[in-house]
């Protein structure tokens, strides 16, 4: 798959026509999740589940964003053993699926839960591991505008018609800290600029789709590595925060590799000065 041209062109769809996902595509998602899905940590055991329409009904107070589910022809649940770093991994193996949707031409939106028993018990699924993931999918409905949610906080939400389509929304230089937190003295030099990889890696996270559109994360470089940083967020819940990462982690991944070959994270990273509520996730020798 090309990663790059995917991760620009993939949107989150609210509402989806009622139209059924032909046989063949469902089979492509499914081998494709069985032999080539990108994995975090490969060794977390996981499963994947297929469901169709009426599994809207079924999850109707069971997830969706205050209780409010997309309507979709289809949905993918994952499923993860326990690891320290499960939800991180689901995160970034959902979006590697997601993608693959957008490969084949369909339309998706992630769906938040709170229970995983909830979940498995309305969709009737019997399985020791945990309730990771939820992605609706299916062909959305066109529209003529894009809108984005920005939550800056509960009583200050902006609503704006995108304008353009690859605008993020916090700049790759926002994003970015070099050497130490908030200091960007040699950023630029140091990241490059659009044909480098470090700038197209970055960029890649940025479009990241994240929980309530917060972008909570940010990254610290410095000479031969990157360090993932989580910033504190009061909207975001635990599980929530690790998918979003987990998706941070596989646009910056999949970008850098086409440059330099493929990239092992660490998730003990070395202590890094950070600011109050700041979290070092993971870091990569680059």
């Amino acid at each position: 798959m090309n990663y790059a041209a995917l991760i620009q062109n993939r949107k989150s769809v609210r509402e989806f026509q009622n139209k059924v996902v032909p046989f063949q595509l469902l089979e492509q998602v499914k081998t494709y999740y069985r032999k080539s899905a990108r994995h975090l940590i490969p060794e977390i055991g996981t499963e994947l589940y297929f469901f169709g329409t009426d599994a809207r009904e079924a999850l109707e107070g069971a997830a969706g964003y205050h209780k409010f589910l997309v309507g979709a022809p289809q949905y993918l649940v994952l499923l993860t053993g326990e690891h320290p770093q499960a939800y991180l991994n689901a995160g970034f193996l959902m979006e590697d699926m997601v993608l693959k949707l957008t490969d084949l031409g369909l339309d998706s939106c992630w769906v938040t839960f709170a229970d995983s028993e909830q979940v498995k018990d309305a969709l009737g699924i019997e399985s020791e591991l945990k309730i990771a993931a939820i992605v609706a999918f299916g062909y959305g409905v066109k529209t003529t505008r894009r809108l984005r949610l920005n939550i800056k906080s509960m009583s200050n939400i902006d609503i704006q018609a995108k304008r353009h389509y690859f605008e993020p929304k916090r700049s790759v230089s926002d994003l970015a800290h070099w050497g130490t937190w908030g200091s960007r003295d040699g950023l630029d030099k140091a990241i490059g600029f659009y044909d480098d990889m470090l700038w197209e890696a970055l960029y890649a996270a940025s479009l990241a789709p994240s929980y309530l559109n917060r972008q909570a994360y940010g990254f610290l470089l410095d000479t031969g590595s990157v360090t993932l940083v989580a910033r504190p967020d009061d909207y975001s819940v635990p599980i929530d925060e690790a998918l979003s990462l987990g998706i941070v982690l596989h646009h910056f991944t999949v970008t850098a590799e086409n440059w330099a070959g493929k990239l092992s994270w660490s998730f003990e990273p070395e202590s890094a000065q950070l600011p109050e509520g700041h979290r070092a996730i993971a870091t990569a020798a680059i």
